[in-house]
């Protein structure tokens, strides 16, 4: 089959892995490729990158070129394909004027018609680019002034949206009230999914988030949180609470635990996840009593630590189910059982019953992994890196195990080969370790 055979559909799909100038250069080829690229499908997500929709000028006084954005391609973009976005995604981008144009361009294009121009848009995602590098180092902004009143403006001419994401806005105190009025106004009864991380510097509580009657799940750092907060959250619909938090979250104290027993006495069905992301050297803020379902280490710095494991136990022994640590670390990793987490795995796995999915990227042995597979009773997935597996048998022989037990485990921890034939059959179904790349790709 050749190209020219290809079903609507695949072409479709080729096209939306395509970037904007070469879907413009497909579009050339013939008239059905032309057809193709105006159709609904190729347009549901528009990302705006660091070069999206821009044109090269040469710098005044210098020998170099600078990138702006095109006002023309954006009018043109958004009259051609516009009412087909789905989602718009912008990303973080280091020149704000970039920014601002593109944000204006959209705002004027919303507010120049009568009837909705953008009828199938129900995601805006929104990510401002804090950090700028230099020859001093990285420096940290937070947004504000034309920047800020142009968000406003957008938000509000947005309308049912379903999800909504502000990420990185380190606000002061004084230009945080009024961020979300305009959303509130347009979209209290239709969004689902909200995301507000590290909108201001320091602590904020956000309100707001728990005026959206239909929202589902609420994505927010710890600085935003309050125990009248959480109490406004469980009157409502909501059953998804992420607590997340990076290199910009301000330290804060946590909700105290007499708020989160009312919290589930008013909401049995909400789930809490904590979760430590963007490079982070910080412990998690753990939430006593609150009821945690998942814990993700998505930082290559953080390492499982006695304490952190002690404060899971005692906490959320009983509610957690998943336990992560996302990607590859940055951290040494010791050989010597003593310094690895072979004790602390195997005490998470004794001590929370309710686990059923485990991912670890630290150094273990193959015997400790035999242990966990054949003690986590409800354990349904593991995810180990082959790379980070030390055929080792370090556990000493304990009372409860017989000679033949001991034995048996120790000859297992000898081989790849063996150690995957045995959790297989502890676990159900065919059990692999991971390479580096297979674990990078892992989705929660």
């Amino acid at each position: 089959m050749c190209w020219s055979e290809l079903p609507d559909v695949l072409l479709e799909e080729v096209y939306s892995k395509l970037t904007y100038k070469q879907r413009y250069y497909c579009s050339m080829v013939c008239r059905h490729w032309y057809d193709l690229f105006y159709s609904s499908k190729v347009w549901e997500h528009f990302v705006l990158g660091e070069r999206t929709l821009t044109r090269r000028r040469m710098r005044p006084y210098r020998n170099s070129y600078m990138y702006t954005l095109s006002q023309y391609k954006a009018k043109m973009c958004l009259d051609r394909v516009g009412e087909f976005f789905k989602k718009i995604t912008i990303k973080p981008i280091s020149d704000y004027y970039n920014l601002y144009a593109f944000m204006t361009v959209l705002s004027a294009f919303l507010e120049f018609y009568e009837e909705y121009p953008m009828p199938l848009l129900h995601g805006f995602h929104f990510n401002f680019g804090c950090e700028n590098r230099g020859f001093s180092g990285i420096t940290v902004h937070g947004t504000g002034g034309k920047i800020l009143e142009e968000l406003k403006r957008l938000l509000g001419n947005m309308k049912n949206l379903e999800e909504l994401t502000l990420n990185q806005l380190l606000l002061d105190k004084k230009e945080a009230p009024g961020l979300l009025e305009s959303v509130l106004e347009n979209c209290a009864e239709t969004l689902k999914v909200l995301e507000i991380v590290n909108c201001t510097k320091g602590s904020y509580p956000m309100f707001y988030a728990g005026m959206f009657m239909s929202l589902q799940k609420l994505i927010i750092s710890p600085q935003h949180l309050s125990s009248d907060v959480i109490a406004m959250l469980a009157s409502t619909s909501l059953t998804d609470i992420h607590i997340v938090q990076d290199r910009h979250t301000d330290g804060v104290a946590p909700i105290n635990s007499q708020t989160w027993f009312e919290v589930k006495q008013m909401s049995p069905r909400l789930q809490v996840r904590l979760e430590a992301r963007g490079g982070t050297r910080e412990e998690i803020l753990f939430q006593p009593r609150a009821p945690v379902t998942s814990i993700v280490y998505d930082s290559p710095y953080l390492k499982m630590t006695p304490d952190a494991v002690m404060m899971i136990t005692d906490h959320y022994r009983k509610t957690l189910r998943l336990y992560a640590q996302k990607g590859l670390p940055r951290t040494h990793g010791s050989r010597s059982f003593h310094e690895r987490c072979d004790g602390l795995v195997l005490m998470l796995v004794r001590q929370c019953p309710e686990l059923r999915v485990l991912i670890i990227r630290e150094r273990i042995s193959s015997m400790t992994l035999l242990l966990v597979a054949s003690q986590a009773k409800k354990l349904q997935k593991l995810y180990v890196r082959q790379n980070a597996v030390l055929k080792k048998t370090d556990w000493p022989k304990t009372l409860e195990w017989s000679d033949e037990y001991y034995a048996d485990l120790k000859k297992k921890s000898q081989s790849y080969e063996l150690l995957q034939k045995e959790i297989s059959r502890c676990m159900g179904y065919p059990w692999k370790l991971l390479t580096d790349k297979e674990f990078e790709k892992l989705k929660i």
